[in-house]
């Protein structure tokens, strides 16, 4: 069993099975203090279970975040409208005002739920494969704006967004689901092309930026973007002051290279302030 007691208060987001949080769980939270509570498709079969199931949670911990993914398109854990915008590629050449207005409409459900934080939008840019369709597009410029303008429209709604995936999902063809994707590119082309939207997003006040679990040996030759130090030193270089997350630290394989708990305590001593860890198993 993982000892999450050992990690600083407020350094975890945690994952749980089922429609209800069981008394264990509850007892275990109020010892560990994290930081927030995922919410993933497997947690409601109704909508109302959403909010029974963070009064539970806040009774124990009342100053907990909850997450969820809301990206757009297929990449929704509640899949409906107006709950899931569409898909941001979708999107890509639509006004800011559009792409404002539906993740406005989509954070305005959720904060009727209780969720607090969207791990949306992604900033990255569509050239790869794997990454493409969640994208709002390949050109810096303009999936810059639409990015920012989602931003505007999830705090307008009520939420704290969070934009992914630092260095770069973009130069992956690879899932870090399934394994760690090796991407060639180079520092410069990093600094001047996938960094752009990154620099809008902190230019415009964003709280949170999430890591991903990919080698870029342009930027760290030994470590994955999640345990890397020199890449996450890069992100407070342009002067990012929020906190970054770690993605899934629990069961994608990308980031499954140390033990389970070395995963945690690699990832906060490079840098990152909060460890997913998206699972009831510790």
């Amino acid at each position: 069993m993982l000892n999450f007691c050992k990690f600083p208060a407020r350094s975890l987001v945690l994952g749980y099975d089922g429609i209800k949080p069981d008394n264990d769980f509850l007892s275990r939270l109020e010892k560990i203090r994290p930081f927030g509570i995922i919410i993933f498709s497997h947690n409601f079969t109704r909508l109302e279970d959403i909010p029974r199931a963070i009064e539970k949670f806040r009774s124990v911990v009342p100053d907990m975040e909850f997450l969820i993914d809301q990206e757009g398109g297929d990449k929704c854990r509640i899949t409906k409208s107006p709950y899931c915008p569409p898909s941001p590629y979708s999107l890509r050449d639509k006004s800011n005002d559009i792409v404002r207005q539906v993740f406005r409409d989509s954070a305005e459900a959720l904060a009727q739920l209780g969720i607090t934080i969207n791990l949306a939008p992604v900033a990255d840019l569509g050239t790869g494969l794997y990454i493409r369709n969640r994208t709002f597009g390949t050109e810096p410029q303009k999936t810059a704006e639409l990015v920012v303008s989602a931003i505007e429209g999830i705090i307008a709604g009520g939420l704290k967004p969070c934009v992914k995936h630092f260095p770069g999902l973009g130069c992956a063809d690879i899932d870090p689901h399934k394994k760690i994707p090796v991407c060639d590119t180079t520092a410069q082309e990093f600094e001047n092309y996938h960094w752009s939207t990154f620099r809008q997003s902190i230019e415009n006040g964003i709280e949170y930026i999430m890591t991903t679990h990919i080698l870029a040996p342009s930027l760290d030759a030994e470590l994955p973007a999640t345990y890397s130090n020199k890449i996450i030193t890069r992100l407070r270089e342009l002067e990012f002051r929020g906190k970054i997350f770690t993605d899934d630290l629990a069961k994608m394989k990308g980031a499954q290279i140390f033990p389970p708990q070395e995963r945690i305590t690699r990832a906060l001593t490079a840098g990152n302030d909060v460890a997913l860890w998206c699972a009831q198993e510790w």
